[in-house]
């Protein structure tokens, strides 16, 4: 089994979990609150809590450099919002934590005054079941085809993979090795295939 490792950002909200499906070598994704300090935060009390997507990823296919390009062009870290919605960068050891810091400093100088904060994580707490993988929940027709867990779809590389197709994700070589591995009908495949082709949900801000 490949040796993986995680990471974690704040790429302004939930919705954008489905970004970081999109590249080869991301496992799985699962969202929760984490940047603060005080314990235990919901979605309907968050408190001091950023929203979050802890990322598992094998660092022989796509590095932790790549996950920090990654997530600097896909938001705007100029734009300020409150500390729910912020971006973060939140490192696990000394070689991401000097990887993020120089990244925080080049994009300092492309962006300006940025709202990016970067620091330790000091505690992850997973979201609420209806907030993982938000865009293949909202795809009921699929959805309901797989008949999956919730701890599946929170942890699982099939669940992880097919929420970015159904936020119109288009490289379907993955989606192979997939359907055959989780012996998916031809009928739910094609599905899959076509609403990712027709662009996703148009809401998905990533």
């Amino acid at each position: 089994m490949a040796y993986l490792e995680r990471a974690y950002f704040g790429l302004q909200c939930f919705w954008g979990e489905s970004a970081w499906a999109k590249l080869k070598g991301v496992r799985v994704t699962r969202v929760g609150y984490a940047g603060g300090v005080k314990p235990n935060p919901t979605y309907k009390n968050i408190k001091d809590h950023t929203e979050i997507t802890e990322i598992t990823f094998d660092p022989k296919i796509v590095g932790y450099q790549k996950l920090l390009d990654f997530f600097w062009s896909h938001h705007n870290p100029a734009e300020r919002r409150k500390k729910q919605y912020q971006s973060a960068i939140l490192y696990l050891n000394d070689v991401q934590k000097e990887q993020s810091l120089k990244s925080y400093e080049v994009a300092k100088e492309k962006f300006g005054d940025i709202e990016t904060y970067v620091e330790p994580l000091d505690k992850f707490y997973q979201a609420e079941d209806y907030h993982q993988k938000y865009w293949l929940r909202n795809k009921k027709e699929i959805f309901d085809d797989l008949k999956l867990l919730d701890t599946q779809i929170a942890e699982g590389e099939l669940a992880t993979k097919l929420n970015a197709y159904a936020a119109g994700y288009q490289d379907f070589s993955e989606l192979t090795k997939l359907a055959q591995e989780y012996e998916l009908s031809t009928e739910t495949v094609d599905k899959i295939k076509a609403y990712a082709l027709s662009g996703g949900d148009p809401r998905n801000c990533h």
